[in-house]
């Protein structure tokens, strides 16, 4: 796994860039969809969809078969990954819509045995994060264009949706696009590269705004000053790192109750500043998916199984509420809600510990990620990228408190937390057997970052 770049041949490089590049754009951009008034509430699913990503996965065949120790040592390191999915198949036996889970559990493992044998096949592990900014970019590009020639269709009421299904796609999309050019932009050399980058971004956060999608906005609005708060506290020795830790919801406890014991000294009424909040007509699908969930505690109703089903066995068809005859819901909006919904307490504890467990190996990576110069040489990750996947990890967490995409094989922001956790436990087999690399000139090469000038 800790391979140099020259370990990897140039053409397993190059056909790895082609069909990532491929898997990126299609995850990311996907089939358009031209009539936004089809009813998507049941298994409606493109069968063109499962021929593209079989036909990825056999165009990284040749990869795979150099790569084949390297992938199953990665997948090997991503054990709490693989358990978690092993238990999402295990749930199709007890699934409300068995077909419609397998196919879909089906297409999660495509997905993640597809990006161990890309990451595989790369020889500088920039290469990733540059292939997805200029994909993000691309597609920002594909909207903008939409949106000048169709702009009856690309802007919609609730905002602009450009080829994607609806708004929030598109803000999911552009967000991601900002995390991953800005953080980008000190992998690139040369003025006029960077120029293109920061011109991408700039097109990229304007899109976001027009797509007036709240939850990817403020994400994008928080990074910088979140992350830097990441980055200071990753610094700190163990022991303190684990006392802020606790320390958050310690707090956050701490102002709950004292927001409830003022409110009592002053008989004021604690829900008063929620009273008529709807969260944009959530709070009756948050009612509806809780009342569903005491169902199944513990096991769900079986992974993918809730939404978007067999219409006979659907849940939200079966309500009086008024989704149960606007079909066009196909989630709670909330990721934590369906993840227990669709695979119970133990679903949620499982994913939960995993997407931690990520979190914690992106902070080491922070801490010990080298200068882009030397990381590109020795094969290793820069730090612009673990930042980068610092700050999409952090935004997958905030995201799901209003959208669900938390291990959805329809989401882009679902593909992207696979693509940084497979990265992450690349990086971290990497560092257990260290790499003397020699450089032919002593030296710094013109364009590095230095220690003082990372992000």
């Amino acid at each position: 796994m800790n391979a140099t770049p020259n370990s990897i041949p140039a053409w397993v490089n190059r056909l790895t860039i082609v069909v990532m590049s491929l898997m990126l754009l299609y995850a990311v951009v996907g089939i358009p969809e031209f009539n936004r008034d089809v009813l998507v509430a049941t298994d409606n699913v493109n069968p063109l969809n499962r021929v593209i990503w079989l036909g990825l996965l056999g165009a990284a065949a040749p990869i795979a078969l150099v790569r084949w120790r390297a992938v199953l040592e990665l997948l090997a390191s991503s054990w709490a990954l693989l358990l978690l999915y092993a238990f999402f198949a295990l749930s199709v036996g007890w699934a409300l819509d068995p077909d419609a889970s397998m196919r879909r559990i089906m297409f999660t493992i495509v997905q993640l045995l597809l990006a161990a044998v890309l990451l595989c096949g790369l020889r500088r592990a920039s290469t990733l994060h540059i292939l997805i900014a200029c994909v993000c970019a691309m597609a920002a590009a594909e909207d903008l264009v939409a949106w000048a020639l169709w702009p009856g269709y690309a802007m919609t009421d609730e905002g602009l949706a450009g080829l994607q299904l609806q708004k929030n796609q598109t803000g999911l999309l552009m967000m991601y696009g900002c995390l991953s050019a800005t953080t980008g932009y000190f992998l690139v050399r040369g003025k006029w590269l960077r120029l293109m980058v920061a011109g991408s971004v700039v097109l990229m956060a304007g899109l976001l705004v027009a797509t007036r999608s709240s939850t990817s906005q403020s994400i994008v609005l928080m990074a910088p000053v979140v992350i830097p708060m990441i980055l200071l506290v990753s610094r700190l020795p163990a022991p303190a790192i684990w006392a802020v830790v606790a320390a958050i919801p310690a707090a956050i406890t701490a102002l709950f109750f004292g927001y409830l014991a003022w409110c009592g000294v002053t008989n004021y009424d604690p829900w008063l500043p929620l009273r008529g909040v709807t969260f944009t007509s959530r709070l009756d699908l948050w009612e509806f998916a809780v009342q569903e969930i005491a169902k199944r505690p513990w096991l769900g109703a079986g992974y993918s199984s809730f939404w978007a089903i067999n219409p006979a066995v659907q849940p939200s068809l079966k309500s009086d509420m008024w989704f149960g005859t606007y079909a066009q819901i196909n989630e709670a909006h909330q990721g934590y809600l369906d993840l227990l919904a669709t695979c119970g307490v133990v679903g949620l504890m499982g994913g939960l510990f995993v997407v931690f467990r990520t979190l914690g190996i992106a902070g080491r990576a922070i801490v010990r990620a080298e200068p882009v110069d030397a990381a590109d040489h020795a094969g290793r990750m820069a730090f612009p990228t673990a930042v980068f996947h610092m700050s999409l990890l952090v935004g997958l967490l905030v995201h799901n408190f209003t959208e669900s995409n938390l291990f959805s094989n329809n989401s882009v922001l679902a593909v992207a937390f696979v693509l940084a956790a497979l990265d992450l436990e690349k990086w971290r087999l990497a560092m257990r057997r260290p790499v003397t690399v020699r450089y032919p000139n002593p030296a710094p090469i013109r364009g590095s970052v230095p220690n003082a000038m990372r992000i």
